[in-house]
């Protein structure tokens, strides 16, 4: 329904415009839930965000020369995280309660397509200056993860104290294959760092098969994408391809907490305001970096390995 689309995923919404002249290719936000049979064993809610671009052109701002193929394979970040929420519900695993946000759009080109300049305003009430419509990972994702940040909050005020958490995943830059190859990254916030959100998912990688490099913000990341005028409130990025930005695969993670209003519960608001976020960019393990002759790379399934030693009881 795109009506509830622009209503409660703005960000989404505007970044599919073009694809609206037909309903094949509309954008869709999948939600998936997972409780444990045994409730009394749940030792942490877990919040999935996965960014699903089934094709990305780049929109207007759009991929030239052979930047467009494997396109296709924009929407691994949901399927891994649907992997994963399927995987759990076989296993019946007890440990764990899952709620998932899957957020499917076609990133097209048309008369009605998002534009560089454009103000949008996120569900969390933060204006977004577009630089690039070609950085649309991180707005399809971004009312998601703030709407599991309000989920955690009236959890927490109804009383809820079990542990819980955001986790986004992506096939978000080529600026982290630059970086480490063919493996992903996690970019987490202060309250994950402090707790070793990060560092489970390195650990798990490592012995699962699927490793993960942990990444770190830094304040350069926040700067980068502060406004610096009384016309907006946030930059959604730069208007340079990831891989010629310094800190390319980091500050996307800067701008989803400060669009979805993830900002207000960092280390500076307390431990009991605190919502730990990883970023999980799997730009470089979602396929497997051989290319058999002309056709694309296999699929590697990344991060299901990784989340389930990570989250599953042993």
């Amino acid at each position: 329904d795109l009506d509830v689309i622009k209503r409660e995923y703005p960000l989404l919404y505007n970044s599919a415009r073009a694809s609206f002249s037909e309903p094949s290719t509309w954008p869709c936000v999948v939600k998936l839930e997972y409780r444990s049979p045994a409730p009394a064993e749940v030792k942490e809610h877990l919040y999935l965000v996965g960014k699903g671009v089934t094709y990305d052109t780049g929109g207007i701002t759009i991929k030239i020369g052979a930047a467009m193929r494997g396109m296709s394979r924009d929407k691994l970040g949901a399927c891994g995280v649907a992997g994963f929420v399927l995987a759990t519900g076989l296993i019946q695993e007890r440990s764990v309660d899952l709620s998932c946000i899957l957020a499917f759009e076609r990133n097209s080109i048309g008369p009605n397509a998002l534009l560089p300049d454009e103000v949008v305003v996120s569900r969390a009430g933060v204006r977004v200056l577009i630089n690039d419509t070609d950085a649309e990972g991180r707005l399809v994702m971004t009312d998601p993860v703030a709407e599991c940040r309000e989920r955690i909050v009236a959890a927490r005020a109804q009383g809820d104290s079990k542990p819980a958490a955001i986790y986004t995943a992506a096939t978000l830059t080529g600026h982290v294959i630059r970086a480490y190859g063919w493996y992903g990254a996690t970019v987490a916030n202060g309250p994950a760092r402090k707790g070793g959100f990060d560092r489970r998912l390195a650990v798990s990688g490592l012995a699962y098969g699927d490793p993960f490099e942990n990444s770190i913000m830094r304040r350069e990341d926040y700067s980068l994408v502060a406004s610096k005028t009384d016309r907006e409130d946030v930059y959604q990025s730069n208007a340079h391809p990831s891989t010629q930005t310094d800190r390319g695969h980091q500050y996307p993670a800067a701008f989803i907490i400060r669009a979805s209003g993830l900002d207000k519960h960092s280390l500076g608001a307390g431990l009991e305001a605190a919502i730990p976020f990883v970023h999980v960019d799997i730009a470089g393990s979602a396929e497997d970096g051989v290319e058999p002759g002309l056709g694309l790379c296999a699929i590697t399934g990344s991060p299901v390995a990784t989340f389930a030693g990570a989250f599953w009881s042993k």
